[in-house]
């Protein structure tokens, strides 16, 4: 195998039979019906520069994002990284949830290869705060790819696929937590027998299905998840299902035949993570006994199962969880701005809307208020809208200077900082202690001066941004600005006090198409 034909990346002594190509060389079908059923049956499974042009032809015909970061993003960001080899292996971040790097018969260097494109993914998609199954996923398809910068590619449009009713890869916490639940409603259903035996012998049956994910994506053996791929990038998520419902009904088959005997009482059932770690054991053994075919057949011998049953189990699932509060909230949107001053939000609302803010101040002085929400920025901050009008709204202060007097500095004390309000409490209050007036204003009051260079008639002027784990906000008084919701999904706008803007969109409420921030630092500061 030559190394041009997408196998740079493959250490071949490794790959056994799959090291030689056979079979069909050529691939032609575009009906989709008819690739299913190719796919099933492993048409282009034992020749591997088929199977990534096989690959390539599928991940391209994914509907994506309109702004979908590609191979030459990755080139602009990496370098051409092509014949180098990387110095130092790159952590991988937090939301891959502690999943190791798979080497399905990759070379060594090629998984610092996977670190750098997984570091590279998550700078660019700051939306992902939850996708265990990143690692393996993209170490199978950088067996695919003929660079770095492809398999890059690739994995971006797997993540910013956008078609209705199509799932690909779980990016938050709450999905893939959801999914855990589906899995045991589908496990309860279609394989009882099996079910009975995790609920007799597992502590807790809810941390065993944890795993389900990573039984298939991670401790299959590349020739078993290779031919997983296959099908599931003609079929999608439900392949998933599928195959770890046969995992589990091949691991009951075991232990009964492994004379496990009678079912343990209530009291002496097993440590759940010992159940999960004979699961990922079995499995990671699996090929001494089961191959690839029949690991599929019997995935898709389960009848009546259907995208539409699984579509209906997870929003139930999803929404008993966010009833309970069990969620991950969006944290990595600051880990990216902070250090950058000023910084340039931009949302582009499912309705086409486009809005955003100039926002003076490091996102890092949130900090500054513990775990309450409380404002702070300058009156540099404005907030504009370009779709359908262009429109910008600076400090109300500026526009309005009879709303405040200017005062000289009396110390060098910070600035205070408000305490955001809570629900049904209003934020007006003009209790607060008044400083005594210098000079008359200059006819135009500088934007650059903190809040506490000026006698403002009300606290709700100078509410300019703020933002926890929960939420990010923009303009406060009656109402917000920018209201932005922790998973970055939702949110709202509306007429506030600080600029005395209309809502920024054509309609109060939004779902957010994609958020970009733009950070800026002083040329003569030192990197970060």
């Amino acid at each position: 195998m030559a190394e041009e034909d997408y196998g740079c990346f493959v250490d071949w002594t490794q790959m056994g039979d799959l090291a030689n190509s056979s079979g069909p060389s050529k691939l032609d079908v575009k009906d989709p019906l008819e690739l299913k059923k190719l796919a099933r049956q492993g048409h282009w499974a034992k020749n591997h520069k088929l199977r990534a042009q096989v690959y390539q032809q599928l991940i391209k015909a994914i509907p994506c994002r309109t702004v979908t970061p590609d191979a030459e993003v990755y080139r602009d960001l990496m370098g051409d990284s092509t014949g180098k080899k990387a110095s130092s292996v790159i952590p991988l971040p937090d939301f891959v949830d502690g999943s190791a790097v798979p080497h399905y018969c990759l070379k060594a260097d090629a998984v610092t290869t996977v670190h750098r494109v997984i570091s590279c993914l998550a700078g660019q998609f700051p939306d992902i705060s939850h996708c265990p199954a990143l690692p393996a996923i993209t170490a199978l398809l950088l067996h695919f790819s003929a660079d770095e910068a492809q398999c890059f590619e690739n994995i971006s449009r797997l993540l910013a696929c956008n078609e209705p009713g199509r799932r690909l890869v779980d990016q938050t916490f709450l999905a893939y937590e959801s999914s855990c639940m589906t899995f045991g409603d589908l496990a309860n259903k279609y394989c009882p027998a099996a079910h009975k035996l995790i609920v007799a012998t597992a502590q807790d049956v809810v941390e065993v299905y944890s795993g389900w994910q990573r039984w298939v994506l991670g401790d299959l053996p590349f020739s078993h998840v290779a031919r997983v791929l296959d099908v599931f990038l003609v079929e999608g998520y439900k392949v998933l299902y599928r195959v770890a419902l046969a995992l589990l009904k091949f691991y009951r088959k075991q232990k009964a035949g492994a004379g496990a005997g009678a079912q343990p009482s209530e009291g002496q059932k097993q440590d759940s993570a010992e159940v999960k770690a004979e699961i990922q054991a079995f499995v990671k053994a699996i090929g001494s006994s089961i191959t690839p075919d029949k690991l599929l057949e019997k995935a898709f011998s389960i009848r009546l199962f259907s995208r539409k049953e699984i579509t209906l189990l997870q929003l139930a699932n999803e929404k008993s969880l966010q009833q309970k509060g069990i969620t991950v909230k969006q944290k990595r949107f600051y880990a990216h701005v902070e250090g950058y001053e000023p910084t340039l939000l931009l949302i582009r609302t499912c309705e086409a809307d486009v809005c955003g803010a100039f926002l003076s101040t490091d996102w890092e002085e949130r900090k500054r208020g513990g775990n309450k929400l409380s404002f702070f920025g300058t009156g540099e901050c404005f907030v504009f809208r370009l779709k359908p009008e262009m429109e910008r709204y600076e400090w109300v202060v500026i526009r309005h200077p009879e709303l405040a007097s200017s005062i000289k500095a009396q110390s060098s004390e910070d600035p205070a900082e408000y305490e955001a309000p809570t629900d049904g409490q209003s934020s007006d209050d003009n209790s607060l202690p008044v400083e005594r007036p210098a000079a008359d204003p200059s006819n135009r009051l500088s934007p650059f001066l903190s809040a506490r260079h000026f006698n403002l008639n009300s606290r709700n002027t100078s509410m300019f941004m703020a933002g926890n784990v929960d939420s990010i906000i923009v303009g406060g008084g009656e109402g917000n600005a920018l209201y932005i919701d922790g998973e970055l999904n939702h949110g709202r706008t509306a007429r506030c006090t600080t600029f005395d803007n209309p809502p920024l969109c054509s309609t109060e409420s939004f779902q957010v198409a994609l958020l970009e921030v733009w950070g800026f630092q002083d040329a003569m500061a030192s990197d970060r």
